[in-house]
């Protein structure tokens, strides 16, 4: 047997015996176990690595699906689904079920059925009597899965009696198509471009309609691949909504929305004076909600969205008169980036188009599965759930050579010069041998195999992008034409090509193979021999198969043919919004857009790299990857709200409130802008850390931040040390002091220079806390540590201190931005403990596996949260953490040498008494993060 059948072998074998384990039973060490009982099963066929078949066992169940978090508002929601339950006939959802078997992990696929259950049974009944009107939210990450998610509910919809289901999708074709085609692989199981009726035409059943299904439901769509709502679709439909299951996916498109309206008006009948569709459950899945859905048109001075006069946007408009055709209707807006759905009125009931979009009836916010590669994961941004730091992913590479090429702000008869900017032609190339590299493992270990793809977005202007797809595929076809050529050229391709994979790919490799928080998303090691077999058959395919993605372009991105496709998309919007990039391997990503929604459509990147993260890259700029950060940042902040709105029970409307009062963490400052708000806000810090992740690396702030750091730590020496038991590890590397005065901190706070992109942790935030907690007898004692890393630079001053610095990988990836850098974690997890007695540390912990496992997740966690943690420390008690960070090892270029980069984080305990304290924004954070909202365009694609 080859070494690929044994180990499929072993696998057949292993997870039918994985499979009839608990969840709760389903660890790294049950997985050992079955892999090396497999291995002495096939001994005698050969030798099977046992590590290998326990890494792709872990990788297939060992991923963890957070459960979704609701918010509701009881008020005219009837519950109804578990009462039902056994009565309907799920024979879409079964089919669409089995048919992900071999698709999704089966953790994963548990995790859908539970949460398109929770969300239907958020839904109005369909067979519920009389008027009603159903208005919710579901926002996940970007490229998590929300497509998936939609079209179980669908399935789910119409099993239940939903009879009219609209999808509306961007306002490019290529998205809706791509939608339709989905939705007639997963939902439907024929090819609605070739047939409406199922079983006419045999030839037509795809995806789903290869499995066997018997239903009393049938539903047509009347819309196809080739053709959305138009004219002729309106004039021309034979389709009767009272006798069929209906679908329908549309562009937000005001014209094509009112042709849907018009079609249906001779389905309606005269009903408390005016005209309605009777007794026809709608469902209307809102795709990227918060694009063209939303009414943007400000009402006149002194009136309301509400009043008779205003006018609402088109496409806005279009949408509430189709739900207001309907006697029986739901809407859910499916979204990544929810800031601009909870700010829309929710009280707004317009006589003419009724309720605005905002969700009053729910909102659910996906967290994704463990293997999901986001914005956290490819910054290394803090795991609450890390046993240690989680570094930036090292597959970013900083683009600072496309001015010449491609300028900022290029108008649109700007023409690149013929040489490709050297940065694109690495990118490029990269994306060779990264593909080449996922074939050796797809044809030789048997995973991370499938369609590849490379995304290019610099311009918006189409002429551009022409100009760049022609250039791209000139550089591509030349670098084949010479590989096979033994003179010069091609030998200097051939050695430039192997410089690549050993100084970056072979380097990536081994960073990311030992990580353990990536498991069975790095495949196995592969050498240069192996991937230079496959180049050339890479550049033959990749050099034919550029596209150009945009409005006026014909090409299309065709992942539909059995066969895997290798190809470079060439695009600008199109590209960022919905539109889905199979295979998505190297992306070169240059333009900023001027809003944070947009931005994080943008990265594509995002999603799930079975076998293959290690072979991604992205090639960005250093300000680009500053804007992600925040946006990040800014939707983890949104997460938590919801979280703890939820733990409240209060009501989507709260979630918008508690942004615009100023909820916890920097979210408000993104929102408030948004809204161009009053600058000024409140916030209570009581259960929350604050911590500096910005810190200042010009010479004049490094220099007065290290003498207000020597003078805390002449102040607190008198004090007693922290005994190694309280100390979490960290005694014997830092400077531990407990009950030291709370007037020590406040000096320290007050001498300390921060950046003014620093939201919570500023001093000038932080200080009134204190005093206001000190008038209540809290916070008056608190640990101090200044705490050790493992740089060997040493952190020396009068009285013994001799301290190793602290060593933190900066975001920025050591380009330093107007005398400042950003890590994206400060924190090491195991801090918060230090101070705390062992029988709270328990207490703790059994609090964090409380919460695991409520949220269904198997493997116990590796330490107490700093939530849980913050929860059991005494009111009285503050912890201040001081990190004098090493610029040197940590690859900060700074202007003071020899001098640490200090940042510092203050763990509050919970209160029961604290009190919002209200500040103002300093305006350059503002003017730094935010920038000019109005991202008005022009020739756009």
């Amino acid at each position: 047997m080859m070494m690929h059948d044994l180990l499929e072998a072993a696998l057949n074998l292993a997870k039918p015996m994985v499979l009839k384990l608990e969840k709760r039973d389903r660890t790294s060490e049950r997985f050992s176990e079955i892999a090396e009982q497999v291995a002495k099963m096939l001994s005698a066929a050969g030798a099977v690595d046992a590590k290998d078949v326990a890494r792709h066992l872990e990788a297939e169940f060992d991923v963890w699906v957070p459960q979704a978090i609701v918010v509701t508002n009881p008020d005219d929601h009837i519950p109804w689904l578990d009462e039902r339950r056994s009565e309907i006939d799920f024979a879409y959802w079964n089919r669409y079920r089995t048919w992900l078997g071999n698709k999704f992990r089966q953790n994963v696929l548990e995790a859908l059925d539970e949460t398109t259950h929770q969300i239907l049974g958020l839904l109005e009944d369909p067979q519920r009597s009389g008027s009603w009107k159903n208005y919710g939210m579901v926002y996940g990450q970007v490229q998590s899965g929300k497509t998936a998610n939609y079209t179980g509910l669908i399935c789910k919809a119409v099993d239940a009696g939903y009879r009219f289901v609209v999808v509306l999708t961007s306002q490019h074709e290529s998205l809706r198509h791509q939608t339709q085609a989905r939705l007639d692989m997963e939902f439907l199981g024929f090819n609605s471009k070739v047939t409406r009726e199922r079983d006419a035409d045999a030839s037509a059943e795809i995806g789903v309609g290869k499995l066997p299904m018997r239903t009393s439901v049938v539903c047509i769509p009347v819309t196809t691949q080739n053709s959305d709502f138009t004219t002729a679709q309106f004039q021309g439909s034979p389709v009767n909504i009272h006798e069929v299951a209906v679908l329908v996916v549309a562009k937000k498109n005001a014209r094509i929305l009112r042709n849907l309206r018009d079609w249906l008006t001779p389905f309606t009948e005269e009903a408390d004076g005016r005209k309605l569709v009777r007794d026809i459950p709608m469902l209307l899945i809102d795709d990227e909600a918060d694009y063209a859905s939303v009414d943007t048109k400000r009402p006149a001075r002194g009136a309301t969205p509400s009043d008779p006069d205003h006018d609402p946007t088109a496409i806005n408009k279009a949408i509430r008169e189709l739900l207001e055709l309907f006697e029986k209707r739901a809407y859910l807006a499916y979204t990544a980036t929810p800031f601009a759905n909870i700010f829309i009125s929710d009280r707004t009931e317009h006589a003419t188009y009724g309720a605005d979009l905002f969700p009053r009836s729910f909102m659910v916010a996906l967290e994704p599965p463990s293997n999901y590669c986001g914005p956290e994961v490819v910054f290394g941004l803090e795991d609450p759930n890390a046993a240690e730091i989680r570094e930036p992913l090292p597959i970013i590479r900083v683009v600072d050579d496309q001015d010449d090429w491609m300028p900022d702000g290029h108008k649109k008869g700007h023409v690149p010069p013929p040489r490709l900017a050297a940065s694109l032609v690495e990118a490029i190339d990269s994306f060779v041998l990264s593909t080449a590299a996922r074939r050796v493992r797809e044809r030789e270990f048997g995973e991370a195999g499938g369609h590849s793809t490379m995304l290019i977005h610099v311009t918006r202007f189409t002429d551009v992008q022409r100009e760049v797809a022609r250039q791209v595929a000139e550089h591509l076809r030349d670098l084949a034409a010479v590989w096979g050529d033994f003179g010069r050229e091609g030998r200097e391709a051939r050695e430039w090509m192997c410089e690549l994979w050993d100084s970056d790919f072979v380097e990536t490799y081994k960073e990311m193979a030992g990580r353990s928080d990536l498991d069975g998303q790095v495949g196995p090691r592969v050498d240069w021999r192996r991937v230079e077999q496959y180049i050339p058959e890479v550049l033959e395919d990749a050099a034919s198969n550029v596209k150009q993605i945009n409005g006026t372009a014909e090409d299309v991105l065709d992942y539909e043919a059995s066969t895997p496709v290798t190809v470079v998309a060439v695009g600008g919007d199109k590209l960022s919004r919905g539109l889905t990039l199979e295979g998505l391997t190297v992306s070169y990503y240059l333009r900023a857009s001027k809003t944070y929604d947009t931005l994080l459509q943008m990265g594509r990147w995002f999603g799930y790299r079975p076998g293959y993260l290690d072979v991604t890259r992205l090639y960005t700029t250093t300000e680009l990857v500053n804007y992600y950060v925040h946006i990040t940042r800014a939707n983890r902040e949104l997460m938590d709200l919801t979280t703890s709105i939820a733990r409240a029970k209060l009501t989507p409307r709260d979630i918008g409130m508690r942004v615009l009062d100023g909820g916890p963490g920097n979210l408000q400052v993104t929102a408030n802008a948004k809204m161009r708000s009053s600058h000024a806000m409140s916030l209570s810090l009581a259960g929350t850390r604050a911590e500096t992740l910005v810190m200042r690396t010009d010479e004049p702030a490094m220099l007065a931040n290290s003498a207000t750091l020597d003078r805390l730590i002449e102040q607190i020496l008198p004090f007693d040390p922290v005994p190694e038991e309280r100390a979490a590890g960290a005694g014997r590397r830092g400077l531990l002091r407990e009950n030291v005065p709370a007037q020590v901190v406040l000096d320290f706070l007050r001498g300390f220079t921060v950046s003014p992109r620093v939201l919570t942790a500023r001093p000038d935030n932080l200080i009134p806390y204190i005093e206001q907690r000190l008038g209540e007898d809290e916070l008056v004692r608190w640990t101090v540590a200044v705490t050790g890393g493992t740089s060997p630079e040493r952190l020396e001053r009068p009285g013994g201190v001799r301290i190793p610095m602290v060593r933190r990988k900066t975001i920025t990836h050591a380009r330093v931005l107007d005398g400042e850098c950003e890590v994206g974690v400060l924190v090491s997890p195991a801090h918060e403990e230090i101070g705390l007695p062992g029988p709270a540390v328990d207490r703790a912990l059994a609090m964090t596996v409380d919460d695991f496992r409520a949220n269904g997740r198997a493997q116990g966690p590796a330490r107490a949260s700093g939530e849980s943690l913050r929860k059991v420390r005494d009111p009285q008690e503050g912890l201040l953490m001081i990190y004098p960070i090493d610029p040197v090892t940590s690859e900060i270029g700074v202007a003071a040498a020899n001098t640490p980069v200090i940042g510092y984080s203050i763990a509050f305990p919970s209160s029961a008494n604290a009190k919002p304290v209200t500040y103002r924004v300093n305006q350059v954070f503002l003017d730094r993060l935010v920038r000019d909202l109005d991202d008005t365009v022009e020739d756009e694609d």
